[in-house]
């Protein structure tokens, strides 16, 4: 055999071998792009609610598109409804923000605001009332400006308590326009303007309410059931918590109330079937940890006494 063919041998010897230690971290890379774009679908799909959640969990004939630019979103004219009298409730609670706040995914409609009330009547003898502005889709723009509505602005001035989720959709779409290349630099960029959001949103709810305690929702990671590799949006959920419980703790009749551990650490599956939203016993767990974080701070008790 010839010195050349010699070389050729272990040339493509070499060569196999790397070919062979190569596979697995580009099967790796390819099994991982597929989650990735499994998880922007997924994403891009539950902006809006399909025909199996509309059903079991809103007025399905309520839903209407609102075509404001700015905020992207979905709007069930159903949720700004008053659930109960407010005027002759104990308790008056009102509720801001997103599909955490709405209940999407609660076969009952109640979601964690309806059960907390029902919860609180029972433990407490005293009447809640509901006023429920959250919308599914809805990011801190469109929030800010529903605030100046006059119905919104009557009921946050007489709420004894205002329960807000926000935030969600704000990381979602950083997430859903970089999600083939997740870095932290994207969402710093966006951090500093969602801070100047809220802090605006905060504001604004003192400004018609300076006294009503006000309950945040804090984030859990939507796609931790069906994407537990991509451990990127992972964290950056728990960071976004922490941006919102460090802008909205700056007032000091505000509580963060955490969810994070709840969806991450419980065994039982909490999720509904878009694998997206709680399900029932999310919203019950949910309600119980607000409930925990009420009496915590004495907040239902002061309210009595007032």
């Amino acid at each position: 055999m010839s010195k050349k063919n010699i070389w050729l041998i272990v040339f493509l010897a070499f060569a196999g071998v790397i070919l062979l230690s190569i596979k697995p971290i580009m099967d790796h890379r390819s099994q991982r792009l597929n989650e990735l774009k499994q998880a922007a679908s997924m994403m891009v799909v539950n902006e809006v609610p399909n025909e199996t959640v509309i059903s079991s969990i809103a007025e399905k004939n309520d839903i209407k598109e609102d075509l404001d630019e700015n905020a992207e979103e979905k709007v069930d004219e159903g949720s700004k409804k008053e659930n109960t009298s407010t005027e002759e409730a104990d308790i008056k609670m009102v509720g801001l923000g997103d599909s955490l706040t709405k209940g999407s995914g609660d076969s009952t409609g109640k979601g964690y605001i309806g059960r907390l009330s029902t919860n609180i009547e029972q433990d407490t003898g005293s009447s809640v009332s509901v006023q429920n502005y959250a919308v599914h889709g809805r990011r801190t723009p469109k929030l800010y400006k529903i605030l100046f509505e006059d119905d919104v602005e009557k009921s946050v001035s007489e709420a004894d308590v205002i329960l807000m989720s926000i935030g969600g959709n704000d990381l979602m779409k950083v997430v859903k326009e970089h999600f083939l290349d997740l870095q932290m630099a994207d969402f710093q960029r966006e951090q500093s303007d969602y801070v100047d959001r809220l802090d605006k949103i905060m504001k604004r709810i003192r400004s018609l309410n300076s006294d009503a305690p006000i309950i945040f929702i804090g984030l859990y990671n939507p796609l931790l059931e069906s994407f537990q590799s991509i451990t990127e949006i992972d964290q950056i959920v728990q960071r976004w918590n922490g941006i919102n419980q460090s802008t909205v703790e700056k007032d000091e009749n505000t509580t963060f109330v955490p969810v994070y551990e709840l969806f991450n650490s419980v065994d039982e599956n909490l999720f509904f079937e878009d694998q997206f939203h709680p399900n029932d016993d999310g919203y019950e767990l949910m309600a119980r940890q607000i409930q925990y974080h009420l009496n915590q701070d004495d907040i239902i008790d002061d309210i009595q006494v007032e």
